[in-house]
């Protein structure tokens, strides 16, 4: 072939290459992941009556992923936390969670909160392979039996519900009613409430419900009052057990000793409920946040004085605090190549792992939920004072 030939060929082959090189940013190993970046993401409610929550969770993981950035990430990579509000709704999750997923290319999903939202999202996650972290709810369907993609920290409900009806009955307590939210959430508690006295032969006297978002609580009230119990066993938001707890001590409840699950935000109850004579206790699944004792508290108090300083210090964006902790020793273990399938890997094999609150965090093939221990709080003089553990 003559030589100008050969060079007009050269030059022809080398335009359609050039005109065929994917001009998309090279991700090191699959989506979310880049050269510079590691995007993850959440849902959780950011307005609305359960907004606190949603704030405190997303304030905690991002008080410690902005130390890790400012240090220059993970193996160089800055972590991008993408948070969207759904209003604790199950079809604003479920909106969201596909939008996370399908355009935002997201590595894993981390710290949803609320019980019948994330139960909405687990087929989801699961038909694209998603890892689903650490999220904000007791649920013992996300733990029970085990879901490949779902990492849970936190105790389960009905953990919280053996342990503070264990206690109770230690104290001479035997009548036990339950006031819950009418979903998967209260169910949950309710299911861990029966299930537990059962083994104590007792049964739950009377039982009243009310639907999600709508704290009206006058009937609830005048019903299980009929049935005199010790102990009412609440598992709801903050603005539904505040309001029953107000207007049972309105109607002469005053003996009755009311209990909450840690979902319920102690900090947020103990501001709603003010001055009440109530007899108030919270069960918790992390030490008090006053405690500096432990690393943890210390370097949480410290970060989000750093970063949030406006922002209250909690059990919620302490526990938030330590999803990101936990997230970030994940990504560091598997090194310079993350892939979703290791992620979940390195969990499984994570054993006996100090992260700095007294309990060290144990996952396993068979066991996706680090943390068993379980407080016992109680509201007093405007104090959440630790009582047991």
């Amino acid at each position: 072939m003559k030589q100008p030939a050969i060079l007009f060929l050269t030059v022809f082959l080398l335009g359609w290459t050039i005109l065929f090189i994917d001009t998309k940013p090279v991700y090191a190993t699959e989506q979310g992941i880049s050269d510079s970046r590691i995007i993850i993401g959440t849902s959780v409610p950011l307005t609305g009556h359960a907004a606190h929550l949603g704030h405190a969770i997303v304030t905690g993981m991002r008080a410690y992923f902005n130390r890790i950035n400012n240090e220059g990430g993970i193996f160089g990579r800055k972590i991008e936390l993408i948070a969207y509000d759904d209003d604790y709704n199950p079809p604003l999750m479920i909106s969201n969670v596909r939008k996370l997923i399908m355009e935002d290319n997201v590595f894993a999903l981390i710290g949803l909160v609320g019980t019948p939202t994330t139960l909405s999202v687990v087929k989801e996650t699961r038909k694209h392979n998603i890892p689903l972290l650490f999220p904000f709810t007791g649920a013992i369907e996300l733990r029970r039996p085990i879901k490949e993609n779902i990492i849970n920290l936190r105790p389960s409900y009905w953990d919280e519900c053996a342990a503070v009806i264990d206690y109770f009955i230690k104290h001479g307590k035997t009548r036990f009613a339950v006031f819950y939210q009418n979903d998967a959430y209260g169910l949950n508690g309710r299911n861990g409430v029966e299930r537990r006295l059962i083994r104590h032969d007792l049964d739950i006297i009377t039982e009243a419900s009310y639907i999600r978002g709508v704290p009206e609580v006058q009937s609830q009230v005048q019903k299980i009052k009929k049935y005199n119990p010790d102990v009412i066993v609440m598992i709801g938001t903050a603005d539904a057990c505040s309001a029953f707890i107000r207007e049972a001590v309105k109607v002469g409840m005053k003996d009755v000793w009311f209990s909450n699950v840690s979902v319920v935000n102690a900090h947020e109850l103990k501001r709603k409920l003010g001055d009440s004579e109530a007899t108030v206790f919270v069960s918790e699944v992390l030490p008090p946040v006053s405690d500096t004792s432990y690393p943890a508290v210390r370097e949480y108090r410290q970060l989000m004085n750093k970063f949030f300083p406006a922002s209250q210090l909690n059990q919620v964006s302490f526990e938030g605090f330590l999803n990101a902790r936990l997230f970030v020793k994940a990504m560091k273990d598997m090194g310079n190549k993350p892939e979703r399938k290791n992620l979940i890997r390195i969990f499984q094999d994570m054993d006996e792992i100090d992260i700095g609150i007294g309990e060290n965090v144990n996952f396993s093939r068979i066991d996706h939920q680090g943390l068993d221990k379980v407080y016992i709080t109680r509201i007093e003089n405007g104090k959440i004072i630790y009582i047991q553990n």
